[in-house]
């Protein structure tokens, strides 16, 4: 079983912004943020470190420190911890989906964390996950008014929340694009200006890793700050239930309350749990840290009054929080890579976090993995419907995060829904699917030439649950099928491909729904690489022929092509494709290289070009009738017959390269002709007239 092979210390109460505990064991606890100020948000994550690290001065970290990168004090992973592979195990996820390439996990964090990409490659690198960056556009920054630039200032402390974010987002959907929006505080109102911003940038998923405890006397404060910032009808929302236990029992702020904007109505509020392993058997019970607790503002939303188990909480008629729950418990955290420190003399590079603060970013990127909110204005709902599916969820069934009422579940596991956990973990992604929405039974299909300038056509798939609807979305994919990205505006049945495909792989995603709503979207499989758009001849078959036979010449960029020579001669020809042109060999060819010409200049294969059957020179070319002519060319034979302009003729002698024919009567203006009987089989002409 691990990791309880490395014998962690128990876990232990943190009071945020007190003193770290202490050392038990090989590790201690730390928590990321401290105290937070009056009207701001505190992030959720705790870091477990070795014993020996040194504490930040004062016994707590430093608020406000702008970390600088550093020195890397950990340059592997810490063993026996999770890893992407682990978590893909734990949950039974895939690793990547056709739905999920379309979707947009956006996490929200205050100040800059200017190393968040540089970390998020050394992640990647070390678990053999796709690059995720700016470059191949996966990766984007924005501050809160969703521009790239200025970014607020760096703090220490939130770019470690940051990198836990970021990491754990594409370590769970790795097809999925990662947006960091950087607010400039941590202040309500920044932070959910930051979570429009993320939305009014495309993202299908926001993951919100911060609180800030329920005040009732500011109940309308609370109300408006989730009408203005986190009421988004068919985006997933996610936000973490918080690190100090059942209504923050376990921190110095005051006790007693749920947090925001876990506790909205409008969100997915992530609650923690403990994840372990043995013998290949994954378990969870409540992290005893995690947040939950009844709203004493919020009511309780339809879908969560009504699942069975709700009343046991002893919330009546307000919300219960959580309402689902991933890893949380840091002594069975994952693996992160952070660079920026938090605090001066900080330990910076690989280490382990826990904290709801890693369950958000979870449960948002299972949702893109799983095609997104699938047209459910607050997708909350649709793992309500599949509460008691053991085939979707993983009911956590143990554990307990501190003291409620007797008999309430607000504070302990149950069997079915309860407070901490919720309706459990999603196990794969039958969860995410709203139930009696189309399910795909065969994907679309892909017709046509893939060739700039052609058009494919989509097929439509099949589905059950009868569809009312259908759409479609055409993607631009990597030159292996992957790393796809939709192309603005292709929409229809039909897409002509453009230069800007060369090079690239084209897919399409067809959507469908019914009353019920939207299922995940099915994808064809991707077509051939799109050939570039540089002038260039690949090859051409057959590579060797009598003059007269057609030959296809592969390559790209053949489109306005003005000529086409063999060796030294014009041939006729015709344009098929961008990437296709069918030449017949001229009269005369000799062994030679082919070249095309277009607009864009010429180009000429590597290649040669070698006649089976061709006349290259006839001396003399005009006589009278009786007149002696030699023929030259390749090809000839024994049995090879001489006519002029039709007319036969009498052959003397022939070889292989050289026939003597003379001038037959009757004969008129015209070519020679020669004709093979055998092999090489077929007649060829000469370039020129013979004139009588």
């Amino acid at each position: 079983m691990w990791p309880g092979a490395l014998a962690l210390a128990a876990a232990l109460a943190l009071a945020a912004g007190a003193p770290a505990p202490a050392s038990a064991g090989p590790y201690r606890l730390e928590r990321l943020c401290g105290a937070a100020r009056p009207g701001a948000a505190a992030c959720t994550a705790i870091r477990l470190l070795p014993a020996s690290a040194e504490a930040p001065a004062g016994g707590a970290t430093q608020t406000g420190v702008q970390g600088t990168p550093a020195h890397v004090s950990a340059k592997e992973p810490f063993p026996g911890f999770l890893t992407p592979e682990a978590l893909h195990a734990a949950y039974s996820l895939p690793a990547e989906t056709a739905s999920s390439t379309l979707q947009t996990i956006a996490v929200i964090d205050a100040y800059d964390d200017p190393t968040a990409e540089a970390d998020l490659g050394v992640y990647d690198s070390q678990f053999h996950l796709p690059a995720c960056t700016t470059a191949n556009g996966c990766f984007r920054k924005l501050n809160q008014d969703g521009k790239a630039s200025p970014l607020p200032a760096v703090e220490g402390e939130w770019a470690s929340e940051t990198s836990i974010d970021v990491q754990m987002a594409h370590a769970i959907c790795q097809g999925c694009h990662v947006l960091l929006v950087e607010a400039n505080s941590e202040t309500i109102a920044n932070l959910g200006a930051a979570v429009n911003a993320a939305v009014a940038a495309g993202a299908t998923e926001v993951s919100n890793s911060y609180t800030i405890p329920e005040e009732p006397s500011d109940a309308s404060l609370f109300i408006a700050n989730n009408n203005s910032y986190y009421d988004h009808p068919g985006v997933v929302i996610t936000a973490a239930s918080g690190d100090c236990g059942y209504l923050d029992e376990g921190c110095e702020s005051p006790p007693g309350a749920v947090n925001f904007p876990a506790d909205s109505p409008d969100v997915l509020a992530a609650g923690g749990t403990a994840l372990s392993e043995e013998g290949g058997v994954w378990s969870s019970s409540v992290w005893d840290e995690g947040g939950s607790g009844c709203s004493q503002i919020f009511a309780v939303p339809a879908w969560q009054r009504v699942v069975a188990g709700f009343s046991a909480t002893g919330c009546g008629a307000k919300r219960s929080v959580a309402d689902v729950a991933a890893i949380g418990d840091p002594e069975t955290g994952v693996d992160v890579y952070d660079s920026t420190p938090e605090y001066r003399g900080a330990p910076t590079g690989w280490g382990v976090w826990g904290g709801t603060s890693v369950s958000s970013p979870i449960i948002a990127a299972e949702f893109g993995l799983a095609g997104g909110a699938d047209g459910a204005s607050y997708p909350a709902a649709t793992l309500y419907a599949h509460d008691g599916e053991a085939s979707a969820l993983y009911d956590v069934v143990s554990g307990s995060n501190g003291s409620c009422a007797s008999g309430d579940t607000s504070c302990r596991a149950a069997v079915g829904f309860d407070g901490p956990s919720g309706v459990g973990s999603p196990v794969g992604l039958g969860a995410f699917q709203i139930p009696g929405s189309p399910q795909d039974v065969s994907p679309p299909r892909i017709s046509g030439a893939a060739e700039v300038e052609q058009k494919l056509t989509a097929s439509a798939g099949t589905w059950s649950n009868d569809p009312t609807s259908t759409s479609d979305q055409w993607e631009r994919c990597n030159s292996s099928g992957g790393g796809c990205s939709a192309i603005a505006g292709a929409t229809a049945a039909t897409y002509t491909l453009t230069a800007a495909d060369a090079g690239s792989t084209i897919r399409v995603q067809e959507s469908a729904g019914n009353a019920a709503g939207d299922g995940p979207p099915a994808a064809s499989a991707p077509t051939a690489v799109v050939p570039g758009n540089t002038l260039e001849i690949d090859g051409f078959t057959p590579t060797s022929g009598i003059t007269g036979s057609p030959v296809t010449i592969s390559g790209s960029a053949f489109t306005g092509a003005t000529r086409v020579v063999f060796g030294k001669l014009a041939a006729t020809f015709t344009v098929l494709s961008s990437t296709r042109i069918e030449a017949t060999v001229p009269n005369g060819a000799s062994a030679g290289k082919v070249s095309v010409t277009t607009p864009a200049g010429t180009v000429t294969s590597g290649s040669t070009f070698t006649p089976t059957l061709s006349i290259t020179s006839v001396k003399p070319l005009s006589g009278p009738p009786g007149k002696a002519v030699t023929i030259k060319g390749v090809g000839f034979n024994s049995h090879s017959t001489v006519s002029f302009d039709g007319v036969a003729a009498k052959v003397s002698s022939a070889s292989a390269k050289k026939i003597k024919a003379k001038v037959p009567a009757g004969a008129g203006n015209g070519p020679i002709a020669v004709t093979n009987s055998s092999a090489p089989v077929g007649t060829v002409y000469s370039a020129s007239s013979f004139k009588p």
